[in-house]
């Protein structure tokens, strides 16, 4: 079959494009609305590759400069896309923004999200949206770090807020059955109380509770530069206490916080988003309201310089772990 791909590149949010032709296509038509950034192209070619040969597909990178005239450019007359994909945050507040002015355009496009933080709380407002969780869940962290470290991870410490409550909630009775005792702590959504909130969940839990680990969910707020900087990593100083994470950047030695990530493959998201788009084509398009499907694989990462704080070299299996990241 005919390469159908193009991409529609934005510089200083213009659209610019050699290949327009091929919006004239007959084929179904699938827009990707994506943010820039390594993660974002491995999922985004994840899903080219797998879609690429059945679909014209369209890319828009977004950047600081790119407004929702650019998007509209896209949805002119009369050939419009039967799905969008957005991949991460930025993409899909900029949807959002563009919906609130083109219901009468969207009503009938399907949306798949992908590698967004908070997704339940990312789309809503958005009707006909398929998407991907990109939060690891807790259980499957805990029991891959326990692969790799002979320690014993019996009972872990969690922070949270109220928003992932579900999610511990359910993750609590999976740990259970693993033989993890979680110990979670709600933190305060008023700005005014989250520092001390922090501070005092990390001193009941390390000295009070004497946890094993802590799993730390990927919560912007919780997990603000400043907050990092005069709390978590001044309060885990020497505590020789491992943190698990859900995001690559948290186990960069240089910042010298997270031991161990298990991450959601971006590629594997993207191949799984395409998996997605053909089920919707295959019920002609009709799917209603919001359905969240879990990442389907991961990778770990491990903070080296960290893990031989924990443990000696013999106590853990780098075999184990999928990157190890050691300055």
């Amino acid at each position: 079959m005919k390469n159908l791909f193009f991409i529609v590149f934005m510089f200083s949010g213009l659209v610019l494009s050699d290949d327009a032709d091929y919006l004239s296509t007959k084929e179904d038509k699938v827009i990707i609305l994506t943010t820039k950034g390594s993660i974002f192209d491995q999922a985004r070619n994840g899903l080219i590759n797998e879609i690429r040969d059945e679909f014209s597909v369209s890319v828009i990178e977004i950047n600081e400069n790119t407004s929702i005239d650019n998007i509209d450019s896209l949805f002119e007359g009369y050939d419009l896309p039967k799905l969008v994909v957005l991949i991460g945050n930025n993409a899909i507040r900029l949807y959002k923004q563009f919906l609130n002015q083109n219901k009468y355009k969207t009503a009938t496009i399907q949306v798949v999200a992908i590698l967004a933080l908070d997704l339940q709380r990312a789309v809503a407002g958005i009707d006909n949206v398929n998407a991907i969780a990109y939060e690891t869940p807790m259980v499957t962290a805990l029991v891959s770090f326990r692969r790799v470290f002979k320690k014993p991870v019996n009972k872990v410490g969690v922070l949270y807020r109220n928003f992932l409550k579900g999610f511990i909630e359910q993750n609590i009775r999976y740990c259970a059955k693993e033989r993890i005792d979680i110990n979670a702590i709600e933190i305060s959504d008023d700005t005014s109380k989250i520092q001390l909130d922090i501070a005092s969940a990390l001193q009941t839990l390390i000295k009070n509770e004497k946890v094993d680990a802590l799993w730390i969910p990927n919560d912007n707020v919780l997990l603000k530069p400043e907050f990092l900087g005069n709390i978590w990593i001044p309060a885990l100083k020497k505590k020789n206490i491992p943190v698990i994470v859900g995001v690559e950047a948290l186990v960069d030695p240089k910042l010298n916080f997270g031991t161990y990530a298990v991450i959601p493959d971006p590629v594997a998201q993207g191949e799984q988003a395409a998996e997605i788009i053909y089920n919707l084509k295959a019920d002609d398009w009709q799917h209603k309201g919001v359905k969240i499907y879990p990442a389907i694989s991961m990778y770990s990462v491990l903070n080296l310089k960290k893990a031989y704080e924990i443990a000696d070299k013999e106590d853990f299996k780098t075999y184990e772990v999928s990157k190890i990241l050691k300055k």
